[in-house]
């Protein structure tokens, strides 16, 4: 074997190990988003913003996105506007 051919198998070897790992990391990146949009669509189907997380989806999702129930409260969210009156 030439040592241009030993070159090129190496060359070749690290490019393939580059590629699985490319193509671990973009299927964990995708595997996260996957979850934290379940999650948040769950929450959204359950109105649970105003109670504490179910879940450790749901935990998670509010720790990486910031939301918590800390300045959420439930009568502010579903008290009905006040009638205006016309003077």
């Amino acid at each position: 074997m030439n040592p241009s051919a030993k070159w090129q198998e190496a060359m070749v070897g690290s490019m393939v190990a580059i590629a699985i790992g490319f193509s671990l990391s973009a299927g964990l990146v995708t595997g996260v988003f996957a979850i934290i949009a379940l999650a948040v669509r769950k929450e959204d189907r359950q109105y649970s913003l105003t109670r504490p997380a179910r879940g450790v989806a749901a935990r998670g999702v509010r720790r990486l996105t910031g939301v918590g129930t800390r300045d959420i409260t439930p009568s502010v969210i579903w008290r009905q506007p006040a009638e205006r009156t016309l003077l």
